[in-house]
Parts: structure tokens; C-alpha cells; sequence
């Protein structure tokens, strides 16, 4: 399975891990299930672990996913922690057309910092 999505009551956040292939396909099957979790749980922090997984969408589909996201129930207002291994170079064309269309969302290399981020109150 390339793919899971789970719910932790405890820290109310919901946990997607990608593993192989990361694509546009792959991204509209997980943005419907992570919106039903969001809708279930009223929940709107996202851990996203990236570390295995490769970005392998080409720019005009990076560009497309926030608005599949939008159309999946997926709103703005939900905070993203995006966790990559290496360097963000990768993902950071994704972290920006997000952020640039509105979203919360961060990139980060280690799941530590992005819990602090992802949970802490303002």
C-alpha cells in the first residue's frame, strides 16, 4: 500500500504516509479519504511523512493539487506539516504553490520539528 491515513484522538491530528511514487493520481485517492477523516473527527492539523516517497508530478500537476484538495473538502484553513528525508528540494516547488494559494502548510526533515510546529497555540 503506497498510501495510509490514520487519526489519533489523542493529539487530534491525522497521520498520511507516502510511500514510492508521490503523483497527482495518488494525491486526488488520498485528499478524498483525508477529508472524510477531517470531516469524522473535526480535525484540521495534517502530519504528512513524505520520507519515502519520491515527487514524481510534473509541474502543471504540482500546480493543480491545492485546487484538488479545495474540491476534495480539504479547506485552507487546515495546517499541513509536510516531513521529507534529504534535501527539500524536491518538495519545495509543492510547499510553495500551497502557500502561495493560500494554504498552511511547512516543509520540514525531521518529524520532531514538525510536531512542534504542527501543534503549537497561537
Amino acid at each position: 500500500m503506497p498510501c495510509s491515513i490514520t487519526y489519533n484522538p489523542e493529539t487530534e491530528c491525522i497521520l498520511v504516509s507516502v510511500e514510492g511514487e508521490f503523483d497527482l493520481a495518488l494525491f486526488d485517492s488520498m485528499a478524498a479519504e483525508v477529508a472524510r477523516c477531517i470531516d469524522e473527527n473535526d480535525c484540521r492539523l495534517i502530519l504528512n511523512d513524505l520520507r519515502h516517497a519520491s515527487l514524481t508530478e510534473h509541474v502543471a500537476g504540482i500546480y493543480s493539487m491545492p485546487e484538488h484538495a479545495l474540491k476534495e473538502g480539504i479547506g485552507r484553513g487546515v495546517k499541513r506539516a509536510l516531513v521529507v528525508s534529504g534535501t527539500l528540494s524536491e518538495f519545495w516547488f509543492l510547499e510553495t504553490v500551497f502557500l502561495n494559494q493560500g494554504n498552511i502548510v511547512k516543509l520540514f526533515n525531521k518529524i520532531d520539528d514538525a510536531k512542534r510546529w504542527l501543534f503549537e497555540k497561537k
